[in-house]
């Protein structure tokens, strides 16, 4: 048989002959195929499965519009055109068909369509997947895959480089597991791998149907490379599937997005505050840590100070330096020793009571000052980190805060860029006739508690022109909105303020009042004022709930979320009661030893240091990366190949003669015989045959330079039957040389 001819737009081959319809059919379905595997590969990154319905359709759309440009002969710049105008006009209807006017897109969908871009990956920074599939994502990706989609098209069938038009999607799976945990990792690869064995069968029938077979072979040799290329799909899928618990992915993302830049020298983090929605959600009941300590207190994480009106959220940008354990200065108070286990908490913080002095344990600490924060600096707080931390509990006389002058002025703590007049006259209002920071701190608390004020999860004010404005009409929400809209009403009154996230004390097990279960219902964000002489002091804004060690100051009792009733009889709700601790903490509870069992295995187990993770995920890395630049040496091996063929196909002065010609004297180079530029074929073939080393591809050289010397001559580059025998004996004599050269010469010879 001949080389095939490439596939032009109506699906002919070599200008007159046609590939089979049938064939093209399931080379264009192929194509579809693996593109809606690679979308459903993002399982990975989303939860549930409605993103596949959504994005299945502009992908759907991209090959439709993909199949009949190319049927239409239309040209591939033009298609190109055609293609992404029309994916502007599908995405607009699609994700933002309110904006357009008589179904084109105006101003306002390029407004609208950031606005949902930022909404979603505004935060981005802050999670790690798999998270919920907002319209932001759900609007790029679709996008993407359309330019993809056109790509792969246009690659595989009109320039017949299929190896080239899957890159792109071999990428995004890569890319995908590296940002994601160990979420749907071998479901997602062997829908991809399914996807793909598909895309191969189909295109190796594309080739076998375009390629001039001797009379009576085409049968049996469409059959042939069918079977063969069948039974490597089939390679692929079971290779595929055996390798995915290999692919990237843990319990914590291969590429954590939170923990980029991070050092030996001081660390800039961001906020965790919108991590308290999901711990309130469905990780209601779930362990994150325990807490071993004689007094229930609220454990801090960290403190926010920076209001970010576009995200309705709090931020911060600490500092966190190394520390041996010693935390510093702290304000005079009476000390809580806390020994601590992390469960399935995550992140970077590592909560304690308010303000840590003294950390040890099996955890390398990172510790910012201005807002007493402590993070793992080495990972993420892994299940079974344990550390015992001291701190210096807040003592605090309320009638000594009743003389506290004015509050200091501090830019940072005061900024409250983006608050409405609404929002300030309400402060204002609130604070009306109460002298001194203390008063006016105390008097804002009770604003927001009193009669009226609902504690309510299932609100979001997101969607509203002024979320802080419409919190403060209803005073319905849970702690992010009451927390967050007293620090802005104390910035508004001129109190430096700031928002802390943590946990509540937790559950108190019955049969062991010094220890604590913290669970994600207590999950918790609450304001701080910094009042003249004290420092920083925590208020409850948010009803049905209360600090333990505040109540003081706050004239607001211990509260907080009530365990279900299954859990009732063997914890209870924590007060402010002392009790003697012993040394070391008790085992784990039959209640809690229910919880650990579900808890993910820690990683660093039988691992001294914990290394093995990190040791994993950076082979892991190193292999993708060689995958990679293997991956492209082949595209430009093809590439060059493809270019080649092309030339030969389109350039009678060039033909398949010469390209076997060139392919000859390039290879005899390893028998240590090269062309001079002043020889003609036939003086090279006899010089080489006076070569003893040379004997065996003699023969055949000289045949090749007598139809490389009419080739020269002759109009059309060669007849079919010179032109196929060339091309055979380039191939007889460049493997014959290939079989003499070591594993190194070839695979340098392949990508040449």
């Amino acid at each position: 048989m001949s080389p095939p001819a490439p596939v032009d737009g109506a699906g002919r081959v070599g200008g007159d002959d046609r590939v089979a319809p049938v064939a093209l059919v399931a080379a264009e379905l192929g194509l579809l195929t693996v593109a809606l595997a690679t979308t459903a590969t993002f399982a990975r990154l989303f939860e549930g499965w409605g993103f596949l319905r959504t994005l299945a359709v502009p992908v759907t759309a991209a090959w439709l519009l993909a199949v009949a440009l190319r049927r239409l002969r239309v040209g591939p710049g033009v298609a190109t055109v055609v293609s992404l105008g029309s994916a502007v006009l599908a995405l607009t209807w699609l994700f933002v068909p309110e904006t357009s006017a008589y179904g084109l897109p105006t101003g306002d969908t390029l407004a609208a369509v950031g606005d949902l871009v930022r909404s979603s990956f505004g935060d981005f920074a802050d999670q790690v997947a798999p998270v919920p599939a907002s319209d932001g994502f759900l609007l790029t990706l679709a996008a993407v895959l359309w330019v993809f989609v056109t790509f792969a098209d246009t690659s595989a069938l009109r320039y017949r480089a299929p190896v080239q038009a899957i890159i792109p999607y071999l990428a995004t799976v890569v890319a995908s597991g590296v940002l994601a945990r160990d979420a749907a990792r071998v479901g997602s690869t062997a829908v991809f791998a399914l996807g793909l064995a598909v895309y191969a069968v189909t295109q190796r029938a594309l080739v076998a149907s375009a390629t001039r077979w001797r009379h009576g072979d085409a049968r049996s040799g469409v059959r042939a490379v069918a079977l063969g290329a069948s039974a490597l799909a089939v390679a692929v899928l079971v290779v595929g599937v055996a390798l995915a618990p290999l692919l990237p992915g843990d319990d914590e993302a291969v590429v954590d997005l939170r923990t980029l830049g991070r050092g030996e020298g001081p660390r800039t983090v961001v906020s965790p505050f919108v991590g308290v929605t999901s711990l309130l959600g469905e990780r209601s009941d779930e362990v994150v840590f325990t807490v071993g300590a004689d007094e229930a207190s609220y454990w801090r994480l960290t403190a926010l100070e920076q209001y970010d009106p576009e995200r309705s959220i709090w931020t911060s940008r600490g500092t966190y330096r190394s520390t041996d354990g010693d935390l510093g200065e702290a304000s005079p108070g009476r000390p809580l020793t806390q020994e601590v286990r992390i469960a399935t908490l995550g992140g970077l913080w590592l909560p304690a009571a308010f303000q840590a002095v003294d950390v040890t344990g099996d955890v390398a600490v990172g510790v910012d000052p201005e807002s007493s924060s402590l993070i793992a600096r080495d990972d993420s707080a892994t299940p079974g980190t344990t550390y015992r931390v001291t701190s210096a509990l807040r003592v605090v006389d309320p009638a000594a805060l009743a003389t506290t002058p004015a509050a200091p002025t501090n830019p940072t703590t005061l900024a409250a860029d983006g608050l409405s007049d609404e929002v300030r006259r309400t402060a204002l209002a609130a604070v009306a006739g109460r002298d001194g920071p203390y008063q006016q701190a105390l008097a804002l608390q009770d604003w927001l508690r009193g009669p009226g004020a609902t504690y309510d999860t299932a609100v979001d004010y997101r969607g509203e022109s002024d979320p802080v404005a419409a919190f403060l009409s209803t005073r319905r929400g849970f702690c992010q909105q009451f927390a967050s809209a007293y620090a802005l009403m104390a910035r508004a009154v001129g109190l430096p303020s700031r928002v802390a996230v943590g946990f509540t004390p937790g559950d108190r097990l019955a049969d062991d009042p010094t220890r604590f279960v913290v669970r994600g219902r207590h999950a918790h964000a609450w304001p701080e004022v910094q009042l003249p002489g004290v420092g920083w002091v925590a208020f409850e804004p948010t009803p049905g709930r209360g600090d333990p060690q505040g109540t003081g100051w706050t004239g607001v009792d211990a509260a907080q979320a009530e365990p279900p009733a299954a859990q009732a009889a063997t914890t209870s709700t924590p007060s402010t009661t002392t009790a003697d601790r012993p040394t070391t903490p008790p085992d784990t509870q039959a209640e809690l030893d229910a919880s650990a069992e579900s808890e993910p295995a820690d990683p660093g187990a039988g691992d001294p240091g914990g290394t093995t993770g990190g040791t994993r995920r950076a082979g892991l890395l190193v292999l993708v990366t060689l995958a990679l630049g293997a991956m492209a040496g082949l595209v430009v091996t093809r590439w060059r190949r493809s270019s080649r063929r092309r030339r030969a196909r389109q350039d009678p002065d060039v033909g398949p003669i010469a390209i076997a010609w060139e392919d000859v004297t390039r290879s005899c180079v390893h028998r240590g015989v090269s062309i001079r530029p002043d020889e003609t074929p036939l003086e090279f073939a006899r010089r080489l045959g006076a070569d003893p080393g040379c004997a065996d591809i003699a023969h055949d050289v000289e045949t090749l330079a007598r139809l490389e010397t009419v080739r020269r001559f002759a109009p059309d580059g060669g007849t079919p039957d010179d032109q196929e025998l060339a091309e055979e004996i380039a191939r007889h004599v460049v493997a014959g040389i290939d079989a003499g050269l070591g594993t190194r010469q070839r695979v340098l010879e392949r990508v040449r």
